[in-house]
């Protein structure tokens, strides 16, 4: 059957459902629920900008107001929507025309997370079937999933880290017994991941305060291919060396029918009895691409500048592709049958990647330079492992621990970078009725021993009401620990990873 032909089919299964009667109160089918949110962030520092010095000001003075709706029409059937206002509170006006737009005084977006049919026990009482625009979420870990692929990581708001990219997707489950779900869904088109604002700058020119060059990105070659390059722009005056900003593209895939996306998931409920507690696990498979781009080829072209020749201008071109990849997966959750002991959860995903050849080429004065043509492989074939495991436990009603090693950050995918690994502790204090929660978490890289960190304190003015404060900051070295290799940034030190940030939320839920 075809996509289009599912259309009709899916509205005979709606229409067929059994109806309920007119009399009955449609309130009780209709549940709307949502927030509102205002979020204020300050930088805290001035140096991990695109410039030095560029710190100690605002960086959001935005609010948010969500919906989500929930109608029941039948028993079986359910239509969810979510949407989001955004208001981002900044002006964005540079013009005298611009000043009669509203949407640059007042900047806004609307985004829409799910908008998807649900519908129990058809065609058959032990299948369900989900279509539409749908965020699913797998694994047992807390955020770190290496087996849940199938929405793309939305890092546009880096405090969010928990947030991913809404896709079309077609889900069926089927309950052949109460401990087994069969799990199957199909993505027709490729979304990729949504990349924070400082995401750019892994591809900045670092220059002295005066402009002066002092070094170009560096691409994933062997060590001597980049000594080379390296020697090439040293033999400019870097005062004289005009390094344009690098221009990077991405190459993202057709949307045909090859280019779609599945996934398929068993999952076992195993109820161990009194003394063996309760263990979950899933074994999975998902086949699609990876949502973070990939180096793939880049150009670099030499010669003198148009404004001023004895000027040297650089003019470079990079290209990103997002590789495909077969994904098989395990995860658990285990439960222990007392409250002494820790819950204990993990995932393992075996990646067999496409491999993935970079290609750069130095053009000098028009004409390519066969000496300085380079290649090298970034991404081998070679399948890899990317896992999580960790412990949660509440020691009393007031404290709560989750420790979690982590081998492969979300946007890892081995290659020249490598796999890193991660240590993920987090902290939480409850006070007065859990009205005051404190709460202390971070990433700390075990390889470079660069980290994140984010103590928070969060009062509950009164129910669904809430004022968090709270700093988030990046610790470690902005300069490469070796600027001859594509793997010598550290992960949160390098500017790319963000600003460190003190911010005030308050939010209301209904």
């Amino acid at each position: 059957m075809t996509p289009r032909a599912c259309i009709p089919a899916v509205a005979c299964l709606v229409a067929a459902l059994p109806r309920s009667s007119p009399a009955s109160d449609w309130t009780d089918r209709v549940r709307f629920s949502g927030y509102l949110q205002s979020d204020i962030r300050y930088v805290i520092e001035d140096y991990r900008g695109a410039r030095p010095g560029d710190g100690y000001r605002f960086e959001m003075n935005r609010n948010d107001l969500n919906f989500r709706l929930k109608v029941e029409p039948d028993p079986r059937a359910q239509a969810v929507v979510d949407a989001r206002f955004r208001f981002y509170g900044f002006n964005e006006s540079s013009s005298l025309p611009e000043l009669v737009r509203r949407d640059r005084i007042d900047p806004y977006d609307f985004q829409l997370n799910e908008a998807y049919l649900a519908v129990r026990g058809a065609p058959f009482e032990s299948v369900d079937f989900r279509v539409g625009r749908v965020i699913q979420s797998w694994g047992t870990a807390d955020m770190f999933n290496p087996t849940d692929n199938l929405n793309a990581r939305d890092f546009s708001d880096p405090l969010d880290y928990t947030a991913k990219v809404p896709n079309q997707m077609v889900e069926v489950n089927w309950y052949p017994t109460d401990w087994l779900t069969l799990t199957a869904v199909w993505v027709p088109v490729f979304k990729p991941s949504l990349l924070p604002p400082s995401a750019s700058l892994g591809f900045a020119v670092e220059t002295t305060d005066d402009g002066c060059f002092v070094s170009a990105p560096t691409p994933p070659l062997a060590p001597s291919d980049i000594r080379r390059l390296q020697g090439l722009f040293a033999m400019a005056d870097p005062c004289r060396l005009s390094f344009a900003t690098p221009e990077v593209r991405t190459l993202s895939p057709d949307t045909t029918l090859a280019n779609s996306q599945a996934a398929a998931r068993a999952r076992f409920q195993v109820d161990l009895g009194e003394r063996g507690g309760a263990l979950d696990f899933s074994l999975s498979y998902f086949y699609g691409r990876f949502t973070f781009p990939v180096a793939y080829t880049a150009v670099a072209e030499i010669g003198p500048s148009l404004e001023d020749p004895s000027v040297t201008g650089v003019r470079y071109v990079a290209e990103l592709l997002y590789p495909r990849m077969h994904v098989a997966g395990a995860d658990f959750a285990y439960s222990p049958p007392v409250e002494w002991l820790p819950g204990l959860f993990g995932e393992v995903a075996v990646v067999f990647p496409e491999e993935v050849t970079f290609g750069l080429a130095v053009v000098q004065n028009g004409r390519i330079q066969p000496s300085l043509l380079m290649s090298a492989v970034n991404v081998p074939s070679t399948p890899f492992v990317k896992a999580t495991v960790g412990l949660d436990y509440t020691v009393t009603s007031w404290l709560y621990t989750n420790v979690q090693y982590v081998r492969g950050f979300f946007d890892e995918f081995n290659d020249r970078y490598g796999l890193h690994n991660y240590l993920a502790p987090a902290v939480e204090l409850k006070f007065f009725d859990d009205e005051l929660k404190i709460r202390a978490a971070g990433a700390w890289d075990l390889d470079d021993l660069s980290a994140a960190v984010f103590p928070e304190v969060t009062w509950v003015v009164v129910p669904s009401v809430e004022v968090t404060g709270g700093v988030w900051a990046y610790l470690g070295d902005t300069k490469p620990l070796d600027p001859e290799s594509y793997a010598g940034r550290s992960k949160f030190g390098q500017k790319a990873a963000g600003r460190s940030v003190a911010y005030l939320k308050a939010r209301v839920t209904w």
